[in-house]
């Protein structure tokens, strides 16, 4: 809608248009002078008024109004220079030579509002420029024939001020030209097409104009003044009425088709016949024959090139059109794999290994169960199950072995009475649920058979295995009506009875384990709800050289933001993974610690790397790599400068294609370090099997370091065998001055605990550099 001084302006232009034009009828030059500044005056007005308004249209109104400034200028010197002024005629050359720069600005106008509407449309610009140009050095070059011939001046005389001005206005005009092809004759009076009608009328008017100032003529004409004033006000009133109609134009697509390129061509040979017969005639010279006959050949092979590219495009759609027809194929092949589908489902519930049930199974079954026992008030029990000594078999023996021993655990729980549902939920965890209980007594008796289940020996070849099960119990619904919570606390009192000396038993839940449980559920909860963009914050602990004290890298933990800022990453992991959280946060720590060494590499002139705990989910995900790849070449960061830290357990328990994945990240220059090494397991098959680059001591052979002997000669070992292999060997936990001195004469070169720095949010770890 228009402003109330909008319409108040427009009104005024209008009566100052009607007063101008009874001026001219009249023949009075004083009000013909007087009323021509003040109609431009006011469309400059109320352009400069909209302009914050225009939108797409702002900054071609800017150049258009900067021209109509211009002409205003102009006539307030012609009027003063007539009026005003005692020496008539002073400014007569400095006004006449003023008249010439408006129409630049309006070049500039149409060019910048045809740019950028097909700024997204390459192909249809260059087409607009092609014929712009084109058309334009044609005209341009018989204009000025024409006006050789008309003055009768030799070359070297030629008024080239007046002649550029030529070009321009010819520019202009197949430009608009260009404008009302592209929008449509239906579309030629509507908006802000009235400006472009009034830049086109300029235009032609300046032709005139600057033909007769070619001459030596008087150009001043008062009709032809008022209709280069009604021309400006059109161009003004245009995008008042574009303001007010918010017209949209959509610019008809341009044919490049076989026939409309043979068209093209057919003109392009009529207008080569007609330059020779300009040259015969010898009413061109020959070079400015010779210059149309370029422009209308490069005007061909323009063309040619659109044509090709329109050929290609069809050869897409046809393309695209016979992969319509394969999709249908498709389609029919995949009615063809529902029955085979069914099948996959019964797969996706099933753990192929154990011929157990999945945990996928066990959700479903337990939650089923509980409503169904809510009505009729009967109880059960669900029993999470982890096995004692398995990773020890696992590493001793090999994977087949350890598979083989989850095989036969499987067998015997398929074999367990049918009041038994068993599941396996996890590497060498199960969930077993049993149905239809009548007292805890009953519980009792079937945890101490489970138990000699898991405890009988297995046979394998020569080898006697020696496995046992920690297992924890909860009832429904006499601990809990909830399906999470129910879990949860068996799940704690299966972990009750892991931290104690006999882990070969089974224990109920009870009341005592509530806040451990609770601050499990806490934690969940608040990831559930968790975005890791906004709710999660890194901290950073330096890895140093102990010679030199240099900061060689740092290691990165994610901690949530507020309250729960000081739960430990082992903690927070674990809970991530399981609610699916992981992805998301794996993906947003490695951005996070990519941007943040980026900056202070760049603002400390540094070149430090930096370490990033590595998920076992994340193995599994296929585009780990690329993502990597990806924030490297955003942030500048060298793949040998980013350090994925694997504990041991992931790397016992990894599938082949994670270890595939490992030694794909190795090849790509990314470096893994295996980290507490030394600790409950050390099997070196491993360093070679997936690429480990760098091995962390244990944080328990740092802490013995100072006081037992064997201890040192096991680590002068490990760096002495990591040597061999060019691995190189960090050490964490450095707590004291003893310890890093010990270390480094061993021949440690990197470091990091609390004798350096704790972990520490951004803002501390910058200010630690900086005074570092």
């Amino acid at each position: 809608m228009l402003k109330t001084h909008e319409k108040i302006v427009t009104s005024l232009i209008a009566i100052s248009v009607l007063v101008y034009l009874i001026g001219i009828l009249a023949g009075n030059d004083f009000l013909i002078d007087l009323m021509s500044p003040i109609t431009v005056g006011l469309v400059i007005v109320i352009l400069t008024s909209e302009l914050p308004r225009l939108g797409a249209f702002k900054w071609s109104s800017v150049a258009m109004d900067i021209g109509l400034t211009i002409w205003f200028v102009a006539d307030v010197l012609f009027f003063c220079n007539d009026y005003i002024i005692p020496d008539r005629g002073t400014l007569t050359q400095i006004t006449d030579d003023i008249y010439l720069f408006p129409n630049a600005f309006y070049v500039l106008c149409i060019s910048i509002f045809m740019t950028l509407t097909l700024r997204k449309r390459k192909i249809e610009y260059a087409f607009l420029m092609s014929n712009t140009l084109c058309f334009s050095i044609i005209g341009f070059v018989l204009i000025y024939r024409f006006y050789v011939f008309a003055s009768g001046e030799n070359y070297g005389t030629t008024h080239y001020k007046e002649l550029i001005f030529f070009f321009l206005s010819f520019y202009t005009i197949m430009m608009c030209i260009q404008l009302f092809t592209f929008i449509g004759t239906k579309n030629l009076f509507k908006g802000t097409n009235w400006t472009a009608i009034g830049i086109l009328g300029y235009s032609i008017l300046d032709l005139y104009y600057d033909y007769m100032l070619a001459l030596g003529k008087n150009p001043e004409n008062d009709f032809v003044n008022f209709f280069y004033v009604v021309f400006m006000v059109l161009m003004g009133i245009g995008t008042t009425v574009q303001l007010k109609k918010n017209y949209i134009f959509n610019f008809i697509p341009r044919d490049f088709s076989k026939k409309a390129t043979q068209k093209r061509i057919l003109i392009c040979a009529i207008l080569m016949v007609f330059d020779l017969s300009l040259i015969i005639t010898d009413f061109l010279t020959d070079y400015l024959g010779f210059y149309i006959l370029i422009t209308l050949l490069s005007y061909l092979i323009t063309n040619y090139v659109f044509y090709s590219d329109n050929l290609d495009k069809k050869m897409l759609k046809y393309q695209k059109e016979q992969n319509a027809i394969l999709e249908e194929k498709i389609l029919e092949k995949t009615k063809d794999l529902e029955e085979a589908n069914k099948n996959l489902h019964i797969m996706s519930t099933t753990d192929v290994l154990t011929g157990l049930q999945n945990r996928r199974s066990s959700v479903e079954f337990i939650k089923n169960l509980m409503k169904e026992y809510a009505q009729t008030g009967q109880r059960f029990a669900v029993i999470c199950v982890d096995l004692n000594n398995f990773k020890p078999v696992n590493d001793t023996y090999g994977h087949e072995v350890g598979d083989k021993v989850l095989a036969e655990f499987g067998k015997r729980m398929v074999g367990l009475p049918q009041q038994f549902k068993s599941y396996r939920v996890g590497g060498d965890e199960f969930l077993i649920c049993m149905t239809d209980i009548t007292d805890r007594a009953e519980v009792e008796k079937a945890a101490a058979d489970l138990q000699e289940l898991f405890h009988t020996p297995i046979i394998y070849d020569n080898s006697i295995l020696n496995l046992s099960a920690s297992m924890g119990i909860a009832i429904f619904p006499q601990d809990c009506e909830q399906y999470e919570l129910l879990l949860s606390y068996a799940d704690a009192a299966m972990y009750d009875i892991k931290k104690g000396l006999d882990k070969d038993g089974y224990k109920f839940y009870d009341s005592s384990m509530s806040h451990l449980v609770d601050r499990r559920a806490s934690i969940k909860s608040a990831l559930q709800k968790a975005d890791p963009n906004s709710d999660f914050v890194l901290h950073y602990q330096p890895q140093v050289d102990p010679a030199t004290r240099k900061i060689l890298g740092v290691e990165v933990y994610p901690h949530m933001k507020g309250d729960m800022e000081k739960i430990s990453p082992a903690e927070l992991i674990p809970i991530a993974e399981e609610t699916g959280l992981m992805s998301a946060l794996g993906i947003w720590i490695a951005k996070e610690a990519f941007a943040t060494i980026s900056k202070w590499n760049k603002k400390f002139n540094l070149d430090i790397g930096f370490t990033i705990n590595l998920s076992p989910l994340q193995l599994s995900e296929a585009n780990l790599i690329d993502q990597l790849q990806r924030l490297g070449k955003e942030y500048g960061i060298e793949s040998g400068k980013v350090f994925l830290d694997i504990s041991n357990q992931v790397i016992i328990g990894a599938s082949h294609s994670a270890r595939d994945v490992m030694k794909s990240l190795s090849e790509f220059g990314y470096k893994l370090s295996l980290n507490d090494f030394g600790g409950d397991n050390i099997n070196l098959s491993y360093l070679m099997d997936c690429g480990i680059s760098r091995i962390e001591l244990s944080r328990k052979l740092v802490a013995s370091l100072e006081n037992d002997e064997s201890t040192r000669t096991l680590i002068k070992s490990i760096i002495k065998f990591a040597s061999t292999m060019d691995i190189a060997v960090a050490a964490v936990g450095i707590e004291n001055e003893k310890q890093c001195d010990m270390l480094r004469e061993m021949g440690i070169t990197l470091m990091q605990g609390y004798l350096i720095s704790m972990p520490v949010d951004n803002a501390t770890f910058e200010l630690f550099l900086s005074q570092s």
